[in-house]
């Protein structure tokens, strides 16, 4: 395996993938065009949420596949239900993912959170936002996930200085004031607050 790309997960829809993940995985196709010859190898990460009758591992393993993608190359990680547990997931499975060269597919707005938890799980990935995120300055969209990265931000840095546990804690607090903030949010954060795999997972 020459290089690695690792796909974060998003929302699907009963196995059609949403704009922002379809956004994460138009750039995986772009970056894996950039290296001509050489054997990638494509991680993509994310679970289902409760009820869900596919995961966003595997939604985004069929979307591509069904682009030329060879099936050989392409490995599924149906874990996590956010970016610690997906990673942490993706660790766990592919460990050769910590030494091969390896990028992070994401958003934008996510690429300084995702460094800092890889880099606190030991992975020094490069890690590169998808440049068709359907969100932008000064969508509203924008703000609200800025809004959402600064308080992940908080709970990496806690994490780092008191542990998960603690910063655990704050999370699910932070999670009632998004929910007031963008209330289509607040069904989300109540399944996997209520899901117990989901509450010892990882931090969003």
């Amino acid at each position: 395996m020459d290089m690695a790309i690792v796909v974060l997960g998003a929302s699907q829809y009963d196995g059609r993938p949403s704009r922002v993940l379809t956004a994460r995985l138009n750039e995986t196709l772009a970056t894996a065009k950039k290296h001509p010859g050489a054997d990638i190898h494509f991680v993509t990460l994310g679970a289902n949420m409760p009820g869900d009758r596919f995961t966003e591992a595997g939604v985004a393993r069929t979307y591509l596949l069904d682009r030329g993608v060879e099936s050989h190359q392409v490995h599924a990680v149906p874990e996590g239900n956010d970016t610690q547990g997906s990673l942490e997931a993706a660790i766990k499975t592919h460990q050769e993912l910590v030494d091969a060269p390896s990028t992070i597919i994401t958003d934008p707005l996510h690429t300084l959170r995702v460094k800092l938890i890889a880099r606190q799980l030991g992975w020094k990935a490069q890690v590169k936002g998808a440049r068709d995120c359907p969100y932008s300055f000064p969508q509203r969209e924008w703000w609200g996930g800025m809004l959402h990265e600064a308080g992940g931000l908080v709970i990496v840095v806690l994490q780092g200085i008191f542990g998960k546990a603690f910063a655990q804690k704050i999370r699910w607090q932070l999670y009632k004031v998004e929910g007031l903030i963008r209330p289509r949010f607040k069904t989300r954060h109540g399944l996997l607050q209520n899901n117990p795999t989901s509450r010892n997972n990882g931090l969003e």
